[in-house]
């Protein structure tokens, strides 16, 4: 856990030192984030990469807002648990999970689909909040910095005589 701290200063100066705007970077962050929320693991990392770049926002500040969660890295089985219990509590279906004896194709079409819809909807349910607050979150504090940055660079304004 004592590398976390060290991870996340990493990750925002290499957030910070892009040269977008802090839209855009801001954009890109909650795209990557709001896409952990689903539970499909690679794909999730592919379909936020297309997404920014469709809208052309900042595709690595997208795939730092993917890959932040590992940082807390045993949240996770927890955070798929509650994205589970809510799809499940606002489709008014019990909270059962049933484990099958053998996996295979035809379990996975038509036997699962009550709980992949219930990750899904929980995804979207917990993932659109949490990449709302990200965005202004990253775009205020990529705005600061940015801001603070570039009067250092500049040198203290002028005095008008």
């Amino acid at each position: 856990m004592r590398q976390v701290p060290k991870k996340l200063k990493e990750l925002w100066i290499k957030l910070v030192h892009e040269n977008d705007s802090p839209n855009q970077i801001a954009a890109g962050f909650a795209i990557g984030f709001f896409a952990t929320f689903f539970p499909i693991p690679v794909l999730d990392t592919a379909a936020a990469f297309v997404i920014a770049w469709m809208l052309g926002v900042n595709k690595s500040s997208c795939l730092i807002g993917n890959n932040f969660v590992l940082l807390i890295y045993p949240v996770i089985p927890l955070l798929v648990g509650i994205e589970f219990c809510v799809g499940k509590w606002m489709l008014h279906e019990s909270i059962a999970f049933h484990v099958p004896k053998q996996w295979n194709i035809s379990y996975l079409l038509h036997e699962s689909w009550p709980n992949v819809r219930a990750f899904l909807l929980g995804g979207m349910l917990l993932g659109t909040p949490s990449a709302i607050a990200s965005f202004f979150g990253i775009r205020s504090a990529v705005g600061r910095w940015q801001k603070s940055h570039s009067q250092k660079k500049d040198g203290p304004p002028l005095k008008v005589l």
